[in-house]
C-alpha cells in the first residue's frame, strides 16, 4: 500500500515542475493534470474528465477547485483519502451519480480487483441550492423523485431519468432507443450531452446541423432544426446537463 506521505512527496515534486496553472492547495496537482484524469472537453461552463484508476492503484494528491459530479461506469469501490478528514470507502453501483462541493484535495485509492472508471464533470460556474431528484447525488439529502423515468420533454424521442438539480441546472440520464431520431422539445437556454461511451457516438450517432462531438460531449445549439439519430441496434445513454 502506498503511504499518504509518499504520495504527498511525489505530488509536491510534480506540482513544482508543472507550469500550467498554479494550485491553491500546496502539494496537490489540479484534477485535470492528475495522470488518471483525462481531459475530454472544456468550455466556460464545464470541464469533462474521463477517469480510470486501475485495480490496486492510487492517484496522486489532486485538487478539485470547483464543485463537480461524477457518474460511475461499472460497479466499484474506492477509498477517498481527503486532506483533513478520515478516509471514507465509497461503494457505487453502475451509473450512480455523486455530487461533491469543491475546494478540497484528496487521494483516490482503488482497493478492488476491477478498474474504477467514471466521468467527472467539474462545474466552472458557482452552483447553489443543490437537491436530489431521483438519484442520491448528495448523500445527506432526501430524494424528490416523482417519476424515475419518463419520455423526455427536452429531447423528443428519448427518455429521461432525473438525477439532481441546482438553482441553475438540472442533470438527467438520457436514453436514445435504437433506430431513433431525437429533436429539441421544450426550449432551453443551454444544454450539453455527454456520452457514457464515446465509441457509441463514433459508431452509431449521426447528427444534423450540429458541430463535432469533442471527447464524447456536444453543446446543443439554440436551434430547433438539430437532430440526433441513433443508427445502431442498441440504446445509447448520455448525461444531459441543462439550463431550463
Amino acid at each position: 500500500m502506498i503511504s499518504l506521505e509518499r504520495i504527498l512527496s511525489s505530488s509536491l515534486m510534480l506540482a513544482c515542475a508543472a507550469t500550467a496553472q498554479a494550485q491553491s492547495i500546496p502539494g496537490a496537482v489540479l484534477a485535470k493534470n492528475e495522470p488518471h484524469h483525462h481531459l475530454a472537453y472544456q468550455d466556460s461552463t464545464l470541464r469533462v474528465l474521463r477517469v480510470r484508476v486501475p485495480a490496486h492503484d492510487t492517484t496522486l494528491l489532486h485538487e478539485h477547485d470547483p464543485d463537480y459530479f461524477w457518474i460511475a461506469l461499472g460497479a466499484s469501490t474506492v477509498v477517498n483519502a481527503k486532506l483533513g478528514a478520515p478516509e471514507a470507502t465509497i461503494t457505487s453501483a453502475d451509473l450512480s451519480i455523486h455530487y461533491t462541493p469543491g475546494k478540497f484535495a484528496h487521494v483516490a485509492r482503488n482497493p478492488g480487483g476491477v478498474d474504477f472508471d467514471n466521468i467527472t464533470v467539474e462545474l466552472l460556474e458557482p452552483q447553489t441550492r443543490v437537491r436530489n431528484t431521483c438519484e442520491q447525488a448528495v448523500a445527506d439529502r432526501p430524494l424528490d423523485c416523482r417519476r424515475t423515468s419518463q419520455p423526455s420533454a427536452t429531447f423528443i424521442g428519448a427518455t429521461e431519468h432525473p438525477a439532481f438539480a441546482t438553482a441553475r441546472r438540472r442533470v438527467t440520464l438520457v436514453t436514445i432507443p435504437p433506430n431513433t431520431t431525437i429533436r429539441p422539445g421544450t426550449p432551453t437556454k443551454s444544454a450539453w450531452l455527454i456520452a457514457l461511451d464515446t465509441l457509441d457516438v463514433a459508431r452509431s450517432i449521426a447528427t444534423r446541423t450540429l458541430g463535432p462531438w469533442v471527447g464524447g460531449t456536444i453543446r446543443l445549439p439554440n436551434d430547433p432544426t438539430w437532430r440526433i439519430q441513433n443508427q445502431g441496434g442498441k440504446s445509447i445513454r448520455f448525461i444531459a446537463f441543462v439550463e431550463p
